[in-house]
């Protein structure tokens, strides 16, 4: 099926990874599909060039055969898999799962700082000129062995996280005197 697949459209895409630019040429296409046990036509989007195998995205939406609609959908669909990562990184870096508070607006208060601590990280270290020296100087606490990948949020929460195990105690101290130390934040 992807062999049979017309790519007419063509693009050169250029990414950096660590520090060198890789040139893609790809080729993308749609044709339509069905499904033996069902009616519903649905699209084939075929992107050729940029990994060893072709990708392929199936969906239900009505592409626009042109240029613009199918890379609409191969657009949308690479945004939809940046957003998986980030939702992952947000659960892995800061062990959501093991946050142990005794109430929901406790939780959701603390979710709230963890969505600010991330926006920190995405939008103002990464998109900051002023503040691009203190992004390098935290992905070099990182200490990563094979370099920083593109997502490279994992080594901005490993530099965090080592730059603050280098004073340690010190948030301790501002809750010695308090009598409930879990957040209590009124919104």
């Amino acid at each position: 099926m992807v062999g049979a697949c017309p790519c007419p459209y063509k693009e050169t895409i250029v990414r950096v990874k660590n520090g060198e630019e890789f040139i893609y040429h790809v080729s993308y296409g749609a044709t339509s599909v069905k499904l033996p046990w069902s009616n519903k036509p649905l699209t084939l989007v075929v992107v050729k060039g940029y990994g060893k195998k072709p990708m392929m995205i199936l969906t239900s939406l009505q592409v626009k055969r042109n240029k613009g609609g199918i890379k609409h959908i191969i657009q949308s669909y690479i945004k939809r898999w940046s957003i998986e990562e980030t939702i992952r990184f947000i659960k892995q870096t800061y062990d959501l799962e093991n946050i142990r508070v005794l109430k929901y607006r406790r939780l959701q208060n603390m979710m709230a700082l963890l969505l600010a601590v991330f926006y920190f990280i995405a939008v103002i270290l990464d998109q900051s000129n002023k503040l691009t020296i203190m992004a390098g100087h935290i992905l070099k606490s990182a200490k990563r062995v094979f370099g920083i990948p593109d997502f490279k949020y994992y080594a901005l929460g490993d530099g965090i996280s080592n730059i603050f195990k280098r004073c340690p105690g010190k948030l301790s101290d501002f809750y010695r005197n308090k009598a409930d130390p879990q957040l209590n934040f009124i919104f």
